[in-house]
């Protein structure tokens, strides 16, 4: 009997398509949407593939979803796992408790946990007003990290130095309705990690994994890209460019770092930064990381997104060990800092035909507005492979000197950048 799965969508989840993909063939799914610009433009497409509940209300998507009968509840979205929680309890669904919820979702409730568990200790300040800027340096030290505690995709991350710009920054922020993912939410200051010379590839990875009933299983350690300032990440690869001593350190950081915030079943996207003195915790987070479902179908034939699905339905997956072999990546670039409008995007052509690319695709059309800010904004994709790791910096390189991306920023100034230097704008 095919059982249903309700699917709580949301921004920044994967794909209508990628999930249908995933999940159709074997269960019927029942979308959940919070009312907002972006599912009700990916309406239409979810109705494709199941009915679709806006949640107007949690006790009134309670209601509708439970003439459904549902079996199990899963999401794929950092912005989900709140509405995820919330239909839970009254569902009578598996979930993560409000404990770990807390956790996954505020930085600084993950931090104390961390903290609390002996796993990390980086040094966080919760920061609710503007009188608690000197208290917050005094325990991080500068250079540090301020973000929102409830945050993603990088939006309104700053890399802050001196005391004055830190604190103006802290009242622009908390004065935003929703400096990140929800309204009225406070800020965090971190220490900032400095990482080790990683040459071509970035300072951290993440590590995937999948947890059933407390037992966590990790299906690859992902490589990155360097980062563009201040914190936006411009691609991935598998495998990690680490050696066997490395990765058994990331692996056991991110089992106990899991372990620590609670969860008991579900996907995990652990980020570590590899630091001169080994590596330290960037965060755990409780939902299949941006992009990972997709190497994990070209590289092992592993949809993520079904064996998401079926845990939630309390299925026994069998997950294969950590992937080793050929090097599958995807680099992207981001839009520039500065607000403008994308007039054109020169040498796709070129890349498309480069050997060990397998795809380019735009996602910013000329004409695209572009917001500007320090949120990761992706322009295009490149996918491809190589042989092993060392294969892709020649392929990263020819592709970063060929692209051109033309600009208009106010008050009418046009600019061409090329790929490699998008992080300075």
């Amino acid at each position: 009997m095919t059982r249903t799965l309700v699917v709580v969508y949301d921004d920044g989840a994967a794909h209508p398509g990628d999930i249908a993909v995933g999940l159709s063939d074997w269960a019927r799914c029942v979308f959940v949407v919070p009312p907002n610009a972006h599912t009700r433009a990916m309406m239409p497409l979810l109705a494709r593939f199941g009915p679709v509940i806006v949640a107007e209300s949690v006790p009134e998507a309670v209601a509708e979803v439970a003439a459904h009968r549902p079996d199990g509840l899963v999401t794929y979205a950092e912005r989900g796992l709140g509405l995820a929680g919330a239909l839970a309890g009254p569902l009578g669904l598996p979930f993560h408790d409000e404990q770990t919820l807390r956790c996954l979702t505020d930085k600084g409730d993950q931090r104390a946990a961390l903290r609390a568990a002996g796993v990390d200790a980086v040094r966080c300040r919760r920061i609710e007003t503007v009188a608690d800027w000197p208290d917050a340096v005094a325990e991080t030290g500068l250079p540090a990290v301020l973000k929102p505690a409830h945050g993603g995709g990088s939006r309104n991350t700053f890399y802050v130095e001196d005391v004055e710009t830190g604190r103006q920054l802290v009242r622009r922020l908390l004065a935003e309705t929703a400096p990140g993912l929800v309204e009225g939410g406070t800020l965090v200051l971190e220490e900032y990690l400095p990482g080790r010379d990683c040459g071509a590839f970035g300072d951290y990875v993440s590590i995937e994994s999948v947890v059933q009933d407390g037992v966590l299983a990790d299906l690859a350690v992902t490589g990155k890209f360097p980062m563009v300032p201040p914190f936006r990440e411009t691609g991935r690869f598998w495998p990690a460019p680490l050696g066997a001593g490395e990765l058994a350190e990331v692996r056991a950081l991110a089992a106990a770092a899991v372990a620590a915030v609670g969860v008991r079943t579900g996907l995990t996207h652990t980020e570590v930064k590899l630091t001169p003195s080994g590596p330290r915790l960037i965060e755990v987070n409780g939902r299949l990381g941006g992009g990972i479902n997709e190497l994990a179908v070209r590289a092992r034939g592993v949809n993520l997104v079904e064996i998401g699905g079926r845990i939630a339905l309390g299925e026994r997956v069998v997950v294969p060990d950590p992937y080793t072999g050929r090097a599958y990546f995807q680099l992207f670039h981001p839009a520039p800092r500065r607000a403008g409008t994308l007039v054109g995007i020169d040498g796709a052509d070129v890349v498309r035909d480069l050997p060990g690319v397998t795809l380019y695709r735009p996602y910013a059309r000329p004409g695209t507005q572009l917001p500007g800010g320090v949120q990761t904004v992706e322009l295009d994709i490149v996918m491809g492979e190589a042989a092993d790791v060392a294969g892709l910096a020649p392929i990263v390189a020819k592709v970063e000197s060929t692209l051109r991306y033309r600009f208009e920023f106010p008050p009418g100034e046009q600019q061409t950048v090329a790929a490699a230097e998008l992080g300075a704008w």
